[in-house]
C-alpha cells in the first residue's frame, strides 16, 4: 500500500475503506495493517478522533489479534 499523506485526500478515503473492509471482514491476517494505518491516520488528522477513542479502539483491535 502507499504512503498516506494529507496532500492526497483519495488515498485517505481509499486506505480507510480498507480498512473498514478488514475490520468488518475479520481478516485477522491484515489487523496489523490495519492497527499501523489506524496510527498514521491519528497522527496526520488528530482532531478527527480524541485520544481516548483512538486508544480504545487500538487495544480493543490488538486484543482480537
Amino acid at each position: 500500500m502507499q504512503s498516506v499523506t494529507l496532500e492526497d485526500p483519495c488515498s485517505l478515503r481509499v486506505a480507510a475503506a480498507w480498512v473498514w473492509t478488514v475490520v468488518k471482514a475479520r481478516d485477522m491476517m491484515q489487523f496489523e495493517k490495519v492497527l499501523e494505518l489506524l496510527d498514521v491516520f491519528h497522527t496526520l488528522l488528530p482532531q478527527l478522533v480524541t485520544p481516548i477513542k483512538h486508544m480504545k479502539v487500538m487495544f480493543g483491535l490488538k486484543t482480537v489479534v
